[in-house]
């Protein structure tokens, strides 16, 4: 016999081997546990029933046995009526109602772990006193399947009842956890993670898939309040639920994965750093042959502004020469890209890494190194855009006027006759390009050595993530990616070939007139 075939007899018959067990043993609420019991031993021993004639008779043979050592264990309880003279002189001790609080902290606790279909019904039946049929209409169910959950609610919480449940670490030391996107669009996902829960979440369930009541009990939040989080991560598709459990629909990285591509960006950089200056050097003879110009231009910054455009160009470079590819898959709310998390605190050298940011006439690319300056450029500040608007055109005023102090003090802009300028180099696009041309041999050098490093980190992180996650390889160059940006300019700085420049100059900006 099929597990369904025996499924669908227990259903048909749960009336009747209730009333059975009413009639053997007197007592409603016994019946009801025995009930359970002998229709849970049907569906676990499907496979012993050879013959479909022979499963009723093993039906009632298994509901008399579990019947009679009900009666066996009951038995070993005797229990004596109190003489008449004694009655009232009995009282609940303080250690009976200690545990009998206990017992109903714990059925409470139970209750909160049940799924919603359950808990509902377990609610209304027990606690509201509403019958099957009542339910069965109020919840558009049938009778039958009202019993079925019933039936299995009362296991869940029996069993549960009688096991020593502990929370877990996320319930009283959740760690940090920070959404990072890289595609067309990431609107929906950061609005996820307003609040901490849904990250204890991510992170309780890429440890160790875990049940819902499972992963109340990790983070310490009953499942009614549970269920909304759950559902939304659900439905963006960073949780995904295979039978009863749910995992990670995303890599989560923590800092040694970083720590690792670092050390590794930072020893080929070094390595390598005869490149970098070979492009500088070359690099700063044809300027003199370009449209560029920047505020307090010297020689330091013109070797910075070179770097930062065989950083970008050499990176981007570096995919063709990958074997990792990079696919861009389709995203639960439509766009195309990544989604990955970060756990803990990392430690960041850059505060903002802005490769195209569009403007007019033109774009900025900017790397907001922190070795080099504090003083960082963030186009999407309020007001930002208008001032840096401005200084591309060089109006003479602006309405963004407390972003104007602010962008002055911070030497991003100056003003010049009256005009609004930047402080950041600038130069042609056609100008760029033929830079890029005449250094195309050092970039595709620096390229080949990205794109080994990239490929390393892609396998480090398949090695290390659920196997379940179909994208780490391109998860892992994408973050190695950011890290070779954020980790080369520190290198340079620290090989002594170019330093830190004044105030007045900003260093890893640059403008490309369109």
């Amino acid at each position: 016999m099929t597990k369904e075939q025996m499924e669908q007899i227990v259903l048909e018959n749960m009336q009747k081997i209730y009333l059975y067990c009413v009639r053997r043993l007197g007592n409603a609420t016994e019946a009801e546990d025995v009930a359970s019991d002998v229709m849970l031993e049907m569906l676990r021993s499907y496979d012993r029933v050879k013959e479909d004639d022979a499963v009723y008779g093993y039906l009632w043979a298994v509901a008399g046995n579990l019947c009679k050592n009900y009666w066996r264990r009951a038995k070993k309880h005797e229990t004596t009526e109190i003489p008449e003279e004694y009655a009232g002189t009995c009282e609940i001790t303080p250690e009976e109602a200690f545990l009998q609080k206990q017992d109903i902290s714990v059925l409470r606790r139970e209750l909160s772990l049940l799924g919603e279909k359950y808990r509902e019904i377990m609610i209304a039946h027990y606690i509201r006193k509403e019958g099957c049929e009542t339910i069965a209409r109020n919840m558009n169910l049938s009778e039958t399947n009202v019993k079925q959950y019933l039936f299995e609610g009362r296991k869940k919480v029996k069993k549960g009842m009688d096991m020593k449940r502990e929370y877990g670490v996320y319930s009283y030391a959740p760690e940090k956890f920070v959404l990072h996107f890289f595609g067309d669009s990431s609107q929906g996902y950061w609005e996820l993670f307003n609040r901490r829960l849904p990250g204890s979440i991510m992170l309780a369930v890429y440890d160790s898939p875990k049940t819902m009541e499972e992963l109340s009990m990790e983070v310490g939040v009953s499942v009614p309040y549970l269920e909304e989080d759950v559902a939304k991560l659900e439905e963006f598709q960073l949780l995904v639920k295979k039978g009863q459990k749910y995992y990670s629909g995303i890599v989560i990285f923590n800092s040694a994965f970083q720590d690792e591509v670092k050390k590794a960006v930072k020893a080929a950089t070094l390595e390598n750093i005869d490149i970098i200056k070979s492009a500088v050097e070359k690099g700063k003879k044809l300027l003199a042959n370009t449209d560029y110009q920047c505020y307090r231009a010297d020689e330091n910054v013109k070797g910075w502004f070179l770097v930062v455009l065989m950083i970008w160009e050499a990176i981007q470079k570096s995919e063709e020469k990958m074997k990792t590819r990079l696919s861009f898959p389709l995203l639960a709310n439509g766009s195309k890209g990544y989604v990955m998390g970060e756990r803990g605190e990392s430690v960041r050298e850059n505060a903002g890494i802005y490769g195209m940011y569009s403007l007019n006439h033109g774009y900025l690319r900017a790397i907001n190194s922190k070795s080099l300056t504090d003083r960082v450029v963030n186009p999407f500040e309020k007001g930002a855009r208008e001032v840096l608007c401005a200084s591309e055109a060089r109006l003479g005023e602006t309405t963004q006027l407390e972003t104007l102090s602010d962008m002055l003090e911070k030497g991003i802009v100056h003003m010049e006759n009256g005009r609004i300028c930047p402080n950041f180099s600038e130069i042609s696009e056609k100008d760029y390009f033929w830079l890029m041309d005449n250094l195309s041999e050092e970039i595709d050098a620096f390229a080949t050595i990205a794109a080994t490093l990239r490929d390393d980190a892609a396998e480090t992180l398949a090695r290390v993530v659920p196997k379940e996650i179909s994208d780490a390889r391109e998860v892992g160059s994408i973050i190695c990616m950011w890290l070779l940006i954020e980790s080369i300019i520190p290198a340079v700085l620290g090989s002594g070939f170019l330093k830190k420049g004044s105030d007045e100059q900003n260093l890893t900006t640059l403008y490309v007139r369109r």
